[in-house]
């Protein structure tokens, strides 16, 4: 095998740009999350205001 230099080696281009499944799938499941936790607040925040709680 041969070594590569280091000159050598800050030319090559390319590689770790691409965005893969795995990046786009995590995304797509925090911005899930974010809408989940937005839907429960504001669900809350509508019930509280309405008087409409359950009574324990």
């Amino acid at each position: 095998m041969e070594e590569i230099k280091k000159e050598k080696a800050m030319q090559i281009v390319g590689g770790g740009t691409d965005i893969s499944g795995a990046i786009l799938n995590a995304l797509a499941g925090c911005i899930e999350t974010i809408f989940g936790i937005g839907q429960a607040v504001g669900s809350a925040i509508r019930r509280i205001r309405s008087g409409s709680l359950c009574k324990f």
